[in-house]
């Protein structure tokens, strides 16, 4: 449903439901495996057990877990009150580095989804946002959207906005590229220039472990990067990044393409920490200690113009105090 006229849920609070609609790809699929695929955190057994009870419904019915969906339809299943997530979400420890009547821009620490995904159903920055912003008192309520994204486990900038208008015109400057992204990265090994550019189309990888592994491949998507080398070390790098396109994942697969994969990628890369020993020599592998744990990523600054005022804007998210002492221990 276009942004421009769809509902938004509350997401301040607890979802009553998960509801989806039946894509091409989907129909003719039977429920219970349908529900399975969608969220495989629990069984096909599970998934009938709630069908059978009248928990699905398919267009506000209820179904048999043998049924036949068809493209179109809306599947929403019931949930159980998790006793763990509060009534009401927390925006108070949102750090936010730009904000005027149209727009909020959020410094997003390593580790937070920025949206509710597979068992993640609370805790995620737009949950947050909607805490921040939403009211009952339909006069008061703004329904904050995010103009973009990042992983997971990727730090830094995200930009989201305030109401409808400004949605349009901050999704239309993201597709036009005319948003500038810069990234900080610490990478594996020591690239034999300063600078380069990185040209590789990237799409879905059939032998991904997950339906977002993508893969350097002719018949992707265009994807462009452009890389300086800021720092060495021993055994990284320290690297500033332009997003020249927004593929899914693209620095990381576009950095691993070239040899020198982002520290500590569970996708990517290794998954390994980084160690204080890989900075300096005869530290004695008891006395050994990991100096980073978490993606080497970081969307360090993000320049645009103003959609309302034209004027041009720019926003910065400083080095995380993790990042700076992983540098310090590698030098």
């Amino acid at each position: 449903m276009p942004r421009l006229t769809r509902q938004y849920l509350d997401l301040s609070k607890p979802l009553p439901a998960f509801t989806f609609t039946v894509d091409i790809k989907e129909a003719g699929a039977r429920l219970d495996l349908l529900l399975r695929g969608h969220y495989p955190w629990h069984s096909r057994t599970f998934y009938r057990a709630k069908v059978e009870r009248g928990e699905v419904r398919v267009n506000g019915r209820t179904a048999k877990p043998s049924a036949k969906v068809r493209e179109g339809d809306v599947v929403e299943i019931e949930l159980p009150r998790d006793p763990a997530v509060p009534d009401r979400e927390d925006g108070g420890d949102l750090v936010v580095l730009y904000e005027d009547e149209q727009l909020v821009a959020i410094d997003k620490p390593s580790g937070m989804a920025v949206h509710p995904v597979g068992r993640t159903r609370h805790g995620t920055l737009i949950n947050k946002l909607h805490a921040r912003y939403r009211r009952d008192d339909p006069e008061r309520d703004v329904v904050p959207r995010l103009a973009h994204r990042l992983d997971r486990d990727t730090s830094g900038i995200v930009l989201a906005v305030k109401d409808r208008e400004t949605d349009a015109a901050v999704m239309d400057m993201f597709m036009e590229r005319r948003v500038a992204k810069t990234y900080f990265a610490l990478v594996t090994g020591l690239p034999g220039a300063d600078e380069g550019y990185i040209d590789a189309p990237l799409g879905p990888d059939p032998d991904g472990d997950t339906g977002m592994h993508q893969a350097v491949r002719a018949d992707g998507l265009p994807a462009r990067t452009r890389w300086f080398v800021r720092r060495r070390f021993a055994r990284h790098a320290w690297l500033e990044l332009d997003l020249l396109t927004g593929r899914t994942h693209q620095l990381r697969v576009h950095l691993a393409h070239i040899g020198h994969p982002i520290v500590c990628d569970h996708l990517y890369g290794d998954v390994r920490p980084v160690l204080r020993s890989a900075g300096r020599v005869g530290i004695e592998p008891a006395l050994d200690e990991a100096v980073l744990t978490r993606l080497g990523l970081h969307a360090h600054h993000l320049r645009l113009e103003h959609p309302t005022t034209g004027e041009p804007l720019a926003i910065t998210s400083p080095i995380p105090t993790d990042l700076e002492l992983a540098l310090e221990a590698l030098a």
